[in-house]
């Protein structure tokens, strides 16, 4: 068992990160001999009640000219590549703020390692460390996409209480994060501007403002600061409207404001309403994630992300980016047809780095994935789920039905061959990504972690 205070050493912390990496190998059943049920919902509950003291919009002021901000996009259960990342980059500290945008479940075999470990960080260093929120920290994804299955896989009996640590947990979770007043930072995209309330209206299940006669408009960062936070599971309605665009939206490559009919949920936003939206709150950078290869291998409007970036909306007053942190995503394939499902899209992770004076210019540090891959539990039915997100899968009618017992071979046992650059010329970051190679044969000890340095 490990040993952990509360709130942790981020010297204890490292003893656990590589105490669940050694792990891995044994399956799903070595987990709860290395962190019990008890202990991780003490650590959730505790990291629940420190988000809950932070606002909707955490607003960080870097004081320090030598800090350093990193932005992690979607890990969604990559626990031994954020393990690896955490390695190079190091440990949250005064001077290494990390900002993680959502998205650390689900898809992946190791949501419960990559929760557990962000948690203890948090715990351990609440100010140098943020963690928004993403569209799969909510009660519906995580049913439908094997966040639960996994809990019940891990801690069987225990389970029940764990998952609904969990869920309180995401609700509670920050949902954009403003950087020095210059970036803005939020899983999905823009967000419409609140209709106004109407005295005694109760709430409906179904709101479509669009489509119910009203305009849609931007919001701006004054309703961002006093939105919910999205309750449970945010649908769209009444007062979790807001936080449901946060999470879902998407940019698009033609000007306009829509809804998102692809989705199903959440808005589609053009360059123009980027640079409206950056003008308007005085902003120059927005970074977002929720978009990974699978998704932009559908839609030829705007970059892939093979690289772990794109950069979507350059503006005359700004810049939107894209980033993605799971490298080799998704990590279940189905099995390959005509229609090309089973490609594997090899792309890298990538995480923004951002300096003093202004906070608002994007480097790229890339990673590849850690090889070789450890064997993998799939969690939820990959095949029937292999699109991107919606808000429910088309033709499911319950939870996750893939059994904690099914293991992958092959590439997913061995992990894929290296990444190809293929990058946009038109479009980069200020400096050419720094691309790092993990060691061949695991991660490196918690000895590589780097705890504290110095100006």
């Amino acid at each position: 068992m490990a040993v952990l205070d509360l709130p942790p050493t981020l010297e204890q912390v490292a003893q656990l990160q590589a105490r669940m990496l050694e792990a891995l190998p044994g399956g799903a059943a070595q987990l709860k001999t290395i962190l019990p049920a008890e202990q991780l919902v003490s650590v959730l509950r505790a990291t629940e009640a420190e988000l809950r003291s932070e606002p909707t919009l955490v607003e960080i002021s870097v004081e320090d000219p030598h800090a350093q901000i990193f932005v992690f996009g979607d890990t969604h259960g990559h626990f031994p590549d954020v393990a690896y990342i955490l390695t190079q980059i190091g440990y949250p500290s005064p001077t290494r703020i990390l900002v993680f945008n959502g998205d650390y479940v689900d898809r992946g075999s190791w949501g419960v390692e990559l929760l557990a470990l962000l948690c203890c960080l948090k715990c351990a260093a609440p100010k140098s460390i943020y963690l928004l929120r993403g569209n799969h920290e909510s009660s519906s994804c995580t049913k439908w996409y094997g966040y639960s299955q996994e809990i019940r896989a891990k801690y069987e009996k225990q389970s029940k209480e764990i998952y609904s640590a969990s869920k309180r947990l995401f609700s509670v979770m920050p949902l954009a994060a403003l950087i020095q007043r210059n970036t803005l930072v939020m899983h999905g995209g823009l967000f419409r501007k609140p209709p106004e309330p109407k005295r005694g209206a109760k709430r409906r299940k179904v709101i479509h403002p669009i489509r119910a006669g009203v305009k849609l408009e931007p919001g701006t960062l004054d309703h961002l600061r006093v939105a919910s936070k999205g309750g449970m599971d945010p649908d769209g309605c009444g007062t979790s409207l807001l936080a449901t665009d946060v999470l879902w939206s998407d940019p698009i490559a033609a000007p306009g404001l829509f809804e998102n009919d692809a989705r199903g949920v959440g808005l589609i936003f053009g360059p123009d309403i980027t640079e409206a939206f950056l003008k308007a709150n005085g902003l120059r950078l927005i970074i977002r994630s929720h978009e990974g290869p699978d998704a932009r291998d559908k839609r030829s409007d705007l970059p892939q992300v093979l690289e772990g970036y794109s950069f979507d909306h350059n503006t005359p007053a700004g810049q939107l980016v894209t980033v993605f942190s799971a490298p080799d995503y998704p990590q279940f394939q189905a099995v390959a047809g005509g229609d090309g499902a089973g490609k594997r899209c090899n792309n890298l992770a990538a995480v923004v780095v951002l300096s003093a004076p202004d906070y608002a210019t994007p480097n790229m540090r890339t990673f590849e994935a850690v090889k070789p891959r450890p064997k993998a539990d799939a969690y939820y039915d990959f095949e029937a789920c292999c699109d991107s997100d919606t808000e429910a899968p088309a033709g499911s009618e319950g939870g996750s039905v893939v059994s904690s017992g099914t293991e992958l071979e092959g590439d997913e046992a061995e992990g894929p061959p290296l990444s190809q650059t293929d990058g946009h010329p038109d479009i980069n970051p200020a400096e050419p990504p720094e691309i790092v190679s993990p060691p061949a044969d695991a991660a490196p000890p918690p000895a590589a972690i780097v705890l504290e340095t110095a100006p």
